[in-house]
């Protein structure tokens, strides 16, 4: 694993190995003393011993493995000879080498103690040899005595930054950085263990500390462990030297009048140590405690009652922390189940459907809505609101037709009550659905009749609901700017989280999927996924980075575009809608990489496509299957799949899919005529003019696509932006087709280590970039990366080149 943030301390000890002396390297177990010292010792003449954690000690330990490398007169020392003959032993050995390195001596017996104070003292700046000693700060007193006695230089590896923690993981990761505390064995353990477990060498380790513990001062480790986060001292009964024999353990620190695991990690190691019933005795005993105190923290009491498994604590506990949880939908979610499932009623049920729609987990709402419809059978207003409400449940997890449905029989019950809100929303809701189903002059039919009545009616928020859809139906046609002008508007009335999230998020969608080519549409994207992030509205998060992936992709961004696609994925399982883009993005850059998952990527897209049952879901999914195909040499069985999706998009009068599926028609050898609303890039496509629609591809900035127009002018400059975009199989085919022309001047592709990045850059050009993501000047790279100036120079050109852009300033201003 690579040594990260370690250039201060990895200075000290070269030039303490240099002037001869003693160094001592302290710190907790994992913090990477070892790994620290093996960096600056290779490649050097080094002796090693080890302590071990031995009930009882092996009489000078280390210095028997030290023997063991050197015999001669060192093993007679060691073996027969005086504390003296040892000594003298030792000091003729590093005359020999550069360094002598001792390590855990937290460990070490009396007589090797013994010796290290003999010979650091005699060990002075400028003599020959290094004495390295490793240890803990919560050594036993004579270890420290001994260690406080020597005139060493000291180094203390700090624990990783959250930087370096995702540097290790690949990734932004907070929360791997929490729950370590930047420890980097913990770290690494980890990420090696994948999933959310703790891994069993840190469960190991752990329990070897508390193992050495005596019994209160464990019993002290084990109440802690049952508290998340930090437990204060009063809720502790045992005695101060029991807490005080913890910390010096590195298990437990101080945080003002509390006590905290140095690593979430290890709590958790602890806790999953107990046995359940214990677990819950002392949940019980740390909830009777806080409850007497007046404690007033709802999420804290609710997350002990639900550990103790008391239905009346949770049915008290759970349902004010749900309620105090505001914006942190999941969390409400699982309060909210937790109180339903100890036996709630209708405002637990209620809270389980609304949370797990806003937290994009609809179909754990599902459930609760249907309970909730047969509890309001009897009240035709509610039931009826069920039924909406069920309607966008069911929508947002994927099943179109059952939503259309409950939305149907929602207004059938409510029309016979005349004007309401809740008639409204229904309205709204089937406006809603008609304009996602592209049945858009129904849409607007619909939603201006719930605006009309939403606003006798003083709803401000179902007119909000009910111009979002009317100025969505109306962008990509002859009212666009009206439409964006409506939802605008919308996104200023609301103060609801929800409306103004999908206020934002449609007004980016409805442009990539009816104006692809407007500038305003990253900016508009970035909007509606800072607002849903900012919110926590998981399901939006979700389905906003997978369509910014869709966006990425086309502007030639594969990295980008990847990070994205992967970021939307991680955030659930929810089975709905929001997975549609991801994966279609992931499929494609797939099936364009030669991936062998590329295939079962693109079918899991097209089976939430079409349980969806939504062009604007259908007709991406189809295209890119078509082009996997094609790739393939099988694009003919996709035709029958096309030449419905594209009589649909004909039907819909949806010109970017009906132009993208004709020209896969044409790729298959059909006869499609163009229609008078192709896009230009298609139509000129369509006429023949490859170049002309490759330049008109260039102008809205989707690189992949003009490329393939270039390709299919057989034109070789196609193949470097296919090497850069790292789509190899893409290359491979057109290659192969040049070959097939006679071309006898075809450019090679790049070369392994650059194909391995996407843009085709070098593992280390890759380091680079990275450098330059962050504003650092090639002075500032050059002293990260431990290269020259003039070598970073010509890194620095090659990127940019390869990344089609011409300056610095160009590189910030580009997606990713």
């Amino acid at each position: 694993m690579e040594l990260l943030e370690r250039d201060d301390e990895r200075a000290t000890l070269e030039a303490a190995i240099a002037s001869g002396g003693v160094v001592v390297v302290l710190g907790e177990a994992g913090i990477g003393k070892t790994a620290l010292v093996a960096s600056v010792a290779h490649g050097r003449h080094a002796l090693w011993g080890a302590c071990d954690p031995l009930i009882t000690p092996r009489p000078l330990g280390p210095l028997r493995d030290v023997a063991g490398q050197v015999g001669g007169a060192f093993a007679t020392a060691v073996a027969e000879g005086s504390r003296e003959d040892v000594l003298a032993a030792a000091r003729a050995a590093l005359e020999d080498a550069a360094l002598l390195v001792i390590e855990d001596l937290h460990w070490a017996d009396d007589a090797t103690l013994d010796v290290i104070a003999l010979l650091g003292r005699r060990l002075t700046p400028g003599g020959a040899g290094c004495l390295v000693l490793t240890a803990r700060p919560d050594a036993r007193r004579e270890v420290r005595r001994v260690l406080s006695s020597l005139p060493a230089a000291r180094i203390e590896p700090r624990a990783l930054s959250p930087a370096a923690v995702a540097r290790l993981a690949g990734r932004d990761a907070p929360d791997l950085h929490a729950v370590t505390g930047g420890n980097p064995f913990f770290v690494t353990e980890a990420l090696a263990a994948g999933g959310d477990g703790v891994p069993a060498s840190v469960r190991d380790a752990v329990e070897l500390r508390v193992g050495a513990l005596s019994d209160r001062a464990r019993a002290v480790v084990e109440l802690c462990a049952v508290v998340p986060g930090a437990t204060e001292l009063w809720l502790i009964a045992e005695p101060a030297a029991a807490i005080d024999e913890c910390i010096a353990a590195g298990l437990l620190q101080m945080q003002g009048d509390a006590l905290a695991f140095r690593h979430d990690l290890a709590r958790r190691a602890v806790e999953d140590s107990l046995p359940p019933m214990e677990r819950r005795v002392l949940d019980r005993r740390v909830l009777a405690a806080l409850e007497f105190a007046g404690h007033d923290d709802p999420a804290q009491l609710a997350h002990h009652a639900r550990r103790t498994g008391d239905a009346e604590a949770i049915l008290r506990l759970a349902p004010p922390a749900a309620r105090a949880a505001g914006a942190a939908h999941r969390q409400a979610l699982e309060q909210w189940e937790a109180a339903v499932a100890a036996g709630a009623g209708e405002e637990a049920l209620e809270g389980v459907a609304v949370e797990a729609y806003l937290s994009g987990w609809p179909e754990r709402g599902i459930e609760a809505r249907r309970r909730l419809i047969e509890l309001h059978a009897g009240d035709p207003c509610r039931h009826g609101d069920d039924l909406r409400w069920l309607s966008r449940l069911l929508w947002w997890s994927g099943r179109g037709e059952e939503a259309v449905a409950a939305g149907d029989e929602a207004i059938a019950i409510l029309e016979p009550l005349g004007a309401t809100r809740e008639l409204a929303m229904a309205l709204s809701a089937q406006s809603q659905l008609a304009m996602l189903h592209d049945d858009l002059e129904r849409s607007i039919v619909l939603g201006e009749r719930a605006a009309a009545m939403a606003r006798e009616l003083g709803d401000v928020e179902t007119v909000v609901h009910a111009l979002t859809n009317v100025g969505t139906a109306l962008i990509g046609g002859p009212e666009t700017e009206r439409g964006r002008a409506l939802l605008a508007e919308a996104i200023e009335l609301t103060r609801d989280d929800d409306n103004r999230c999908r206020a934002l998020i449609n007004r980016a969608t409805a442009t990539l999927s009816r104006r692809r080519g407007d500038p305003r549409l990253i900016a508009d994207l970035d909007a509606a996924l800072a607002f849903a992030q900012e919110r926590e509205l998981d399901g939006y998060a979700q389905y906003a980075l997978g369509v910014r992936a869709v966006v990425r992709l086309f502007l030639g961004d594969p990295p980008a575009a990847e990070a994205d696609a992967r970021a939307s994925l991680a955030l659930g399982e929810q089975r709905g809608v929001s997975l549609c883009p991801a994966l279609i993005t992931l499929g494609r850059i797939r099936a364009r990489r030669g991936d062998p998952d590329a295939g079962t990527t693109l079918e899991e897209a097209w089976r939430v496509a079409t349980a969806a049952g939504e062009l604007q879901r259908i007709a991406p999914t189809v295209a890119a299957l078509a082009e996997h195909a094609w790739l393939d040499g099988a694009l003919e069985d996709r035709v029958p799949m096309l030449e419905t999706t594209y009589a649909l998009a004909d039907a819909r009068d949806h010109h970017w899919s009906r132009a993208e599926l004709a020209h896969w028609l044409r790729r298959a050898g059909r006869d499609i005529p163009p229609h008078p609303d192709d896009p230009a890039p298609y139509a000129l496509a369509a006429a023949g003019d490859w170049r002309a629609a490759a330049a008109a591809w260039e102008e809205i900035g989707y690189v992949f696509d003009a490329a393939n127009a270039l390709a299919e002018a057989g034109d070789v400059e196609a193949l470097a932006t296919y090497d850069r975009l790292g789509a190899t199989r893409v290359a491979a085919h057109f290659r192969r087709e040049l070959r097939a022309r006679g071309v006898k001047k075809i450019p090679r592709g790049p070369r392994a280590a650059a194909r391995e990045h996407a843009d085709g850059l070098t593992p280390r050009e890759t380091e680079v970039l990275a450098q330059l993501r962050t504003g650092a000047t090639n002075a500032e790279i050059a002293e990260a990366l431990v290269i020259s100036p003039k070598t970073v120079d010509h890194h620095v050109s090659s990127v940019l080149g390869k990344l089609g852009v011409s300056s610095r300033r160009e590189l910030a201003a580009r997606p990713g």
